[in-house]
């Protein structure tokens, strides 16, 4: 996209989600610790060959399963359990004290004649993602559990990782009886590396009026100077510098006093450089490149946006046009502050100078 204006730019792209979780108070009283558990599994009807995970959890919800011990009658079995025989087996679950019990019936599966292969997803971070495979047969059996995959990295897991990125190539394969093969669909899995580098925005809602601005605008200084993928944006509330749409931002979002910083629009800056720097190792699926050039009193802008991954929600472009070296007095409260940068440098400060001052958006202030 181009967009048409006057002297320096900045892009910002922000994404924020939110998670929140509850609890309630427990219903009943338990005051005398756990007393049953409960074997859960995925299906309790199974092919032969076929393994099962089985799930053990007390009635308080804890889940007690690495403290438990499975049996089928007075053999000890593994979890997860492989079932090679035909029949109905009962699982007792022992946790110290309390026991319970389940039927796992296991069937011949019918021979399929087709496979299809589906996946959760089919893009993740190499380094810390992982994609799970289900197959279902011809006769709409789920045979995940009888089937191998494969990929150009060799036999996968389910869930599958990989050590290194790359796009993959999965398909699943079913021995049947005679040993011949049956192979499902290709499944295409990108396991990616992230190809962009993160940066942060702080946003410096600021005034020439403002007394206390001038210690803000010093920390936002030193945050750069100690991170240059921490991006300054100064948004001026006065008659000197006017952000236009200054008013639109604060009551969006909720700033009532001024100096006040933001991180990435909406988190509260604390002034410190290590907070917007911790925010430095969250990858992001994306980035943003921009291109300019400038003739006569128009400025030319073209923004380049690249996705590693697909972004989970819609994402929105905002583009600032920043301009530096503006001289205007600031009202300056540190005068008489000796542990101050801006001691006795005069209140108001007659040859202030004013950087990174967002002038318009070249967008939606919001985003487009």
């Amino acid at each position: 996209m181009k967009f048409k204006s006057i002297v320096q730019q900045f892009l910002a792209l922000t994404l924020v989600v939110f998670a929140f979780s509850c609890s309630s108070s427990d219903d009943g009283d338990n005051s005398s610790g756990p007393n049953s558990i409960t074997i859960t599994v995925n299906s309790t009807t199974v092919f032969v060959g076929e393994t099962v995970n089985f799930t053990v959890t007390n009635n308080s919800g804890n889940n007690v399963t690495s403290n438990s011990e499975l049996r089928i009658g007075d053999t000890v079995i593994p979890n997860p359990y492989t079932f090679n025989d035909l029949g109905n087996f009962e699982i007792t679950a022992t946790t110290g004290n309390l026991s319970t019990s389940i039927t796992i019936t296991v069937t011949e599966a019918p021979e399929p004649t087709s496979l299809t292969l589906t996946t959760d997803i089919d893009s993740f971070w190499f380094d810390s993602g992982s994609a799970e495979f289900t197959v279902i047969d011809n006769f709409n059996n789920n045979v995940t559990g009888l089937v191998t995959f494969n990929a150009e990295s060799g036999t996968l897991n389910n869930p599958a990782t990989f050590a290194t990125a790359g796009t993959y190539n999965v398909t699943a394969t079913y021995t049947l009886q005679d040993n011949s093969v049956i192979t499902s669909n290709t499944v295409v899995i990108k396991a990616v590396e992230s190809t962009h580098t993160t940066k942060v925005m702080i946003e410096d809602y600021t005034g020439t009026w403002c007394q206390y601005c001038p210690r803000l605008a010093y920390a936002l200084d030193q945050a750069v100077a100690a991170n240059s993928n921490i991006i300054p944006v100064a948004i001026h509330d006065d008659n000197d510098m006017p952000f236009p749409n200054v008013d639109v931002l604060l009551n969006e979002f909720g700033i009532t006093g001024f100096p006040s910083g933001r991180v990435n629009r909406t988190i509260n800056w604390n002034e410190s450089t290590s907070q917007p720097v911790a925010l430095l190792a969250n990858r992001q699926n994306m980035g943003l490149a921009i291109n300019s050039s400038l003739s006569g009193n128009s400025i030319t802008a073209e923004v380049k946006v690249h996705y590693d991954l697909k972004a989970d929600t819609p994402n929105r472009l905002v583009v600032y046009l920043l301009e530096n070296g503006l001289v205007y007095p600031q009202v300056n409260f540190y005068n008489g502050d000796p542990s101050s940068p801006f001691f006795q440098q005069g209140n108001p400060i007659m040859d202030y100078v004013h950087n990174h001052t967002a002038r318009t958006t070249l967008t939606d202030v919001f985003g487009d």
